[in-house]
C-alpha cells in the first residue's frame, strides 16, 4: 500500500513539473538576426520610463523565468525518483 502512495506522490510531482515547464519552459538560446539599436541606461522615453528601469524589470522577469524552469524540471525528477523508489522497495 505504502508504495501505491509514494507512486502516486512521484506522478502528482510529475504533473505539476510539467505545468511549470508549459508556463515557465526552459531558457533558450536568442536566434535573432536581426541587430538591434542599444538605448544609454539613463536614457528617459516619451512616456516617461526610463530604460534602466526596463532592463531592470527584464532582468527579474528573466531570473524568475529561468528560477521557475529549473523547479519544474527537479520536480519531475523527483517525481520520478519517487516513482522508481515505489517500483523497487
Amino acid at each position: 500500500m505504502c508504495h501505491q502512495i509514494i507512486a502516486s506522490l512521484g506522478l502528482i510531482l510529475d504533473i505539476i513539473g510539467v505545468v511549470f515547464l508549459f508556463i515557465w519552459g526552459p531558457p533558450a538560446p536568442n536566434m535573432e538576426g536581426s541587430v538591434g539599436l542599444a538605448l544609454e541606461s539613463g536614457t528617459v522615453l516619451a512616456d516617461g520610463t526610463r530604460v534602466e528601469d526596463m532592463e531592470k524589470e527584464q532582468l527579474r522577469k528573466r531570473v524568475l523565468h529561468t528560477k521557475m524552469s529549473k523547479v519544474g524540471l527537479g520536480l519531475i525528477l523527483f517525481g520520478f525518483v519517487l516513482q522508481l523508489i515505489a517500483q523497487w522497495f
